[in-house]
């Protein structure tokens, strides 16, 4: 009676540890899934070519939707690029731009009302509006060189247009 008990016990412990082991497994596996899931949605929804595990570029790569995690805190637009974040402290996606002497909307690549930080590492200035108001509101400025964490509680959320003047 003893042997069968200790062997049922020994039986659900090995059970529990396989279970937590394919758990683990495929906990470690769902953040290149989730990346994947949503390189595919952006470009199913707003056109543009994978170039990366988590990127899609646009206009012969002059702008890209990167997915990137982890990384809260830290400004982190490429050298002589400038870049909008989902989140607060450069966090989330990032939509970067290299090009200048124009303006852009950020509804073509998903981005509308969806910027709350950014990141300004070129020597361009770029003028954001809110153009869901008449007349267009001016949000921020970026100059060149510059970053915030956050765009302000008046700004947060509501940039549809973007103005460069090449620097």
């Amino acid at each position: 009676m003893r042997t069968d008990r200790a062997l049922t016990v020994t039986c659900m412990a090995l059970g529990a540890l396989v279970a937590g082991t394919a758990l683990a497994g495929s906990a470690s596996a769902a953040p290149d899934t989730s990346a994947q899931n949503q390189v595919n949605d952006q470009i199913n929804r707003f056109g543009g070519v994978q170039t990366g595990p988590a990127e899609v570029s646009y206009g012969g790569g002059t702008a890209k939707v990167v997915f990137q995690t982890n990384v809260a805190g830290t400004p982190n637009c490429p050298s002589g690029w400038y870049c909008f974040y989902q989140e607060k402290n450069w966090d989330g996606r990032r939509l970067q731009f290299q090009d200048c002497g124009g303006s852009q909307s950020l509804e073509d690549y998903g981005f509308k009302n969806q910027a709350s930080s950014r990141h300004n590492n070129s020597r361009h200035k770029v003028t954001v509006y809110d153009r869901d108001t008449d007349p267009w509101t001016t949000l921020w400025v970026m100059t060149a060189r510059s970053s915030s964490s956050y765009v302000g509680a008046s700004a947060d959320n509501r940039a549809d247009l973007f103005y460069t003047e090449c620097g």
